[in-house]
C-alpha cells in the first residue's frame, strides 16, 4: 500500500494548480535525478507535483511523496502489486496526470481501468542489439506500451524514431531531461589525495552504474592500453550496482589492480570529474545521459561511445571525442590523445562548455513538459 512520505513534504502550489504524478521504478542514475529537478520546478507553470515510486529510490536526491513498489523485474506479480499500490494512491490522492519514467512505470500506470491520462518519458530503449534474448523479447512489449500511453517524450533521436513509427506525430515530443547543474564541494588536490594520485599524474575518471549497459569492461580493458604508454595513469570508477564483482574480476585479469579504483556511489561525482584530466562513458547504449551534460558544463574533456543523444549534439575532435562502441582500442587512443596534448584537451572542454550551457537551464526544459501536460488535461475543460 502507498505510504506518504514521512521525511519530505509535498510543494505547495495554488489551490487552482492542477496535479502531476510522477512515477519511477528503481534507480540509482538520471532517471531519479531528472524527476526529482522536475518535480521542484513545475509549481511556476501551474502544476503541482508528486513524487512515487520503490521505497528509498530519491533518498539523498529529492523527495518520495507515495510508494508504489514499482518492480526492478518483469515479474507479473510484483507489477500486479505496484499496479495495487498506484490505485490505492489514486483513490485517495487524484491526480490529473500520471507521468511515468520509464517503460515499467508505463505499465503500472496503464493498469488501471479508470486511469487518468498516462505520459511517458523514454529514458532507454530495448536494445535487441546488445541485451540478448530478454531484450529481443521485450521489444513487442515495448511496442504496445509506447501505442497505450497517451504521449510519448523521447530524450534521443533513436527514441524520437521508435515512437514515431508507433503513434501520431502530435503524440510524440523529444524533450531533453533536466538536471541540476553540479557543482563540486572539495578542491581537486583533495579529492586526489584521497585516491592517491599524484597532483601530475594523468586522472581518468568513468561515471556509471556498474550495469551491462555501461560497459566498464571496454573502459577497463582502454585504461589497459593507455598504461602501456602512460604507465602512471590512474583511473577512479565512481557508481555502484550489480556488475562490481565481475568488473573487480576484470581489473584483477588486466593487471590493474591499484591502477583503477572503484570508488563506489559518492555524493558528489563532480567532485571526481572536476578533479580528472578526461572523463569517459563507455556505455552500450544511452538515451540522453546526464553525465554527459555534468562533465560538459565542468569544462572538462569528454571521451564516449556514439550513443544516444549525444551523438546529434557532439562534434567529434570540436565538443568532446566520439567512439565506436565497444571499440576498447579506439577509446584508448582518445584518451591517451587528450591526455598528451593539454592545450587541446583544455580547448574542447570549454567548447563542450559553451555547447551544454543552453541546455541546463532547467525552467526551459520543463515548460515544454508542463505544455504535454495542458495537451492531455486543459485547464478550461467541462
Amino acid at each position: 500500500m502507498p505510504q506518504p512520505s514521512t521525511t519530505t513534504t509535498a510543494p505547495s502550489a495554488a489551490p487552482s494548480a492542477r496535479r502531476a504524478l510522477e512515477l519511477l521504478g528503481p534507480s540509482a542514475g538520471g532517471i531519479r535525478t531528472h524527476v526529482a529537478e522536475l518535480a521542484t520546478r513545475l509549481a511556476p507553470h501551474g502544476w503541482e507535483a508528486l513524487v512515487a515510486g520503490p521505497s528509498g529510490v530519491m533518498d539523498g536526491v529529492g523527495r518520495l511523496d507515495a510508494e508504489v513498489a514499482v518492480p526492478a523485474s518483469w515479474s507479473p506479480l510484483s507489477l500486479r502489486r505496484a499496479r495495487r499500490d498506484l490505485r490505492t494512491l489514486l483513490a485517495t490522492t487524484p491526480v490529473d496526470v500520471v507521468h511515468a519514467h520509464g517503460l515499467k512505470a508505463a505499465l503500472v500506470a496503464l493498469g488501471g481501468r479508470h486511469r487518468p491520462p498516462v505520459v511517458l518519458t523514454l529514458h532507454n530503449l530495448v536494445d535487441g542489439t546488445h541485451g540478448g534474448w530478454t531484450a529481443r523479447l521485450l521489444g513487442p512489449l515495448e511496442a504496445r506500451i509506447i501505442r497505450r500511453v497517451d504521449h510519448v517524450i523521447a530524450i534521443s533521436d533513436d527514441g524520437v524514431r521508435r515512437a514515431a513509427e508507433l503513434r501520431r506525430a502530435d503524440r510524440c515530443s523529444r524533450i531533453l531531461p533536466v538536471s541540476p547543474v553540479r557543482r563540486p564541494d572539495r578542491p581537486t588536490a583533495e579529492v586526489r589525495a584521497a585516491y592517491d594520485i599524484a597532483p601530475t599524474a594523468p586522472m581518468v575518471v568513468a561515471v556509471a552504474r556498474l550495469h551491462p549497459q555501461k560497459d566498464l569492461s571496454t573502459f577497463v580493458r582502454a585504461v589497459a592500453r593507455v598504461r602501456a604508454g602512460r604507465p602512471d595513469v590512474r583511473a577512479v570508477i565512481v557508481g555502484e550496482g550489480p556488475e562490481r564483482e565481475a568488473i573487480t574480476a576484470e581489473i584483477e585479469r588486466a593487471g590493474l589492480t591499484g591502477t583503477v579504483t572503484l570508488a563506489g556511489q559518492r555524493a558528489n561525482p563532480a567532485d571526481e570529474m572536476a578533479a580528472a584530466d578526461v572523463v569517459v562513458m563507455s556505455s552500450r547504449w544511452e538515451a540522453g545521459p546526464l553525465v554527459m551534460v555534468e562533465c560538459l558544463s565542468l569544462g572538462r574533456p569528454f571521451v564516449s561511445t556514439a550513443v544516444g543523444a549525444l551523438t546529434a549534439m557532439l562534434v567529434d575532435g570540436r565538443d568532446a571525442r566520439v567512439v565506436a562502441v565497444g571499440d576498447d582500442g579506439a577509446l584508448a587512443a582518445a584518451i591517451a590523445g587528450l591526455l598528451d596534448d593539454p592545450a587541446a584537451a583544455a580547448r574542447m572542454g570549454e567548447a563542450g562548455r559553451h555547447l551544454v550551457a543552453p541546455i541546463v537551464d532547467g525552467d526551459a526544459l520543463v515548460a515544454p513538459v508542463a505544455e504535454v501536460y495542458e495537451r492531455l488535461c486543459p485547464a478550461d475543460r467541462s
